[in-house]
């Protein structure tokens, strides 16, 4: 029921961005919120580079943006570097409730593709549905540079591929279908 209501309330964060996303926030979060960029910014269309294993300053920002994600009053998928200016490849996702920072990361897909209905902080005020795998293993390494794997399926593994779409320079006013799908996902499964 909890992973139901997560879903829900992640497609529920456009109608919440659009109003509250300046307002309802903490004053610990001031900062990263205040570092988020938004369309045309230049760094949303580069293509980001590898994180070296010696950057300090740059896990010290992700695990900022960690906290972010994880005390923020309104619900959030993920976040990546270059939504705050920082053309790496770094983001951190919402895995089971906790923030799980990725460094260099590396997807293979293992899902049939699906509509998602998505929205994005570096786009405000856009949703759409875009199509993803249903299912992903992601490779990558975490904030004390041990290599991980995960295999993560619907939700999760939209929120990464999202993420991953920003390393490349990818938004989702790129990937958005022309007309909402008729059939979205099956009748048993929750809603994002």
């Amino acid at each position: 029921m909890k992973k139901i209501v997560r879903r829900y309330i992640f497609v529920l964060l456009g109608v919440a961005a659009s109003g509250l996303f300046y307002t309802a926030v903490s004053l610990s979060q001031s900062s990263i919120e205040e570092m988020i960029v938004v369309v045309p910014h230049p760094v949303l269309r580069q293509q980001a580079v590898p994180i070296l294993a010696d950057d300090e300053e740059t896990v010290q920002l992700l695990q900022e943006m960690a906290e972010y994600l994880e005390d923020s009053v309104l619900p959030k998928g993920g976040i990546s570097l270059p939504q705050v200016a920082v053309a790496k490849r770094g983001f951190v996702a919402m895995i089971d409730d906790e923030a799980v920072i990725m460094m260099n990361p590396s997807l293979v897909f293992t899902g049939e593709e699906v509509p998602s209905l998505e929205g994005c902080l570096s786009i405000p005020q856009t949703f759409g549905y875009v199509n993803r795998s249903a299912g992903v293993t992601i490779e990558y390494h975490d904030e004390d540079w041990i290599r991980q794997t995960l295999h993560l399926e619907d939700l999760e593994a939209f929120i990464v591929q999202h993420e991953n779409d920003h390393l490349n320079g990818i938004l989702i006013i790129d990937k958005l279908l022309a007309e909402a799908p008729e059939r979205v996902r099956d009748i048993n499964m929750p809603l994002e």
